[in-house]
């Protein structure tokens, strides 16, 4: 609707949200003095300026799209990192403990888990000024092997059985690979950089959304935590989407008949979540089986 109702009005509506909801967030850490959630205050403050600045183009004030959607999208990644790698192992322990205990329990967050952190958050300065320049592939590179080092450290692999549990871990390894693919469109042109782009945002952002929004809903809705089979069937295609997603440019003649399987599954995979979760979210709190 923005051409119809003007990008002055279009930009009101859009930086209204995020606006509210930071005031929203803002009162309630403060009401509780729970001052160890300030940095999403960052963050979310981070999300509104990025947003302000993709208006700015419109607008006519800058041409700042693309560094706000960049900004925009550093922002959620750098989310997963720091609330991923407190959440990831520590579901994982708590499974292995009841469904594994001769497994050995994940790493605790320790000095190489903070060094990880730096580097994410260099290689993502880096990336959002400079996605150019001649040291942000180097910095994406050492950020995507950190990255991976520390996933290995949580012992995903010992989870298969319960998709709950490893699609956490599986939307942590797009991260990984998201900035390996990155650092790799940086040295050669082998993938374009939309690769890069597109393990970040529909794989890592997507399955790491997904995946939480299933957990946090089951926990609250006084069900099983565990994955029934139409939670599964969302795992897997938004896993099939950011595969084709991320694949589409090689695909070369058959580029859009990929481009379409992966709005299908992407568009299923959310569209499925809506379905199966609405009612029980809607409905009083009660104990019932896995979704």
């Amino acid at each position: 609707m923005s051409a119809r109702i003007g990008p002055e009005v279009a930009a009101f509506l859009d930086l209204a949200f995020p606006l509210v909801f930071l005031s929203v967030v803002g009162r309630e850490i403060a009401a509780g003095r729970n001052w160890r959630n300030l940095p999403m205050v960052a963050a979310l403050t981070s999300l509104l300026l990025a947003n302000l600045l993709v208006h700015f183009e419109p607008l006519g004030i800058a041409a700042t799209a693309e560094l706000g959607s960049r900004l925009g999208v550093a922002t959620l990644l750098m989310l997963i990192s720091v609330v991923g790698g407190r959440i990831i192992p520590s579901f994982t322990r708590n499974w292995l403990t009841k469904q594994r205990p001769e497994i050995r329990s994940p790493a605790v967050f320790d000095g190489f888990d903070r060094v990880v952190l730096a580097a994410t958050a260099f290689a993502l300065v880096l990336w959002v000024l400079a996605p150019d320049g001649s040291l942000t592939p180097w910095a994406a590179l050492a950020s995507g092997l950190a990255q991976a080092s520390r996933l290995a450290r949580w012992h995903g692999s010992a989870t298969l059985r319960e998709p709950l549990v490893w699609i956490l871990h599986l939307g942590y390894a797009w991260l990984a690979l998201g900035f390996l693919l990155l650092a790799l469109s940086g040295f050669a042109s082998l993938l374009p950089q939309t690769a890069a782009l597109h393990a970040l945002t529909a794989g890592a952002i997507g399955t790491m959304t997904l995946a939480v929004m299933t957990r946090a809903s089951l926990g609250h809705t006084g069900r099983t935590l565990a994955a029934g089979p139409g939670t599964t069937t969302i795992y897997a295609l938004v896993t099939i989407a950011a595969a084709l997603r991320v694949v589409a440019p090689l695909a070369e003649e058959h580029y859009l008949a990929v481009l379409w399987l992966a709005g299908a599954a992407w568009s299923g995979a959310f569209g499925l979540f809506v379905l199966l979760y609405a009612r029980p979210l809607m409905l009083p709190r009660e104990t019932a089986g896995p979704v």
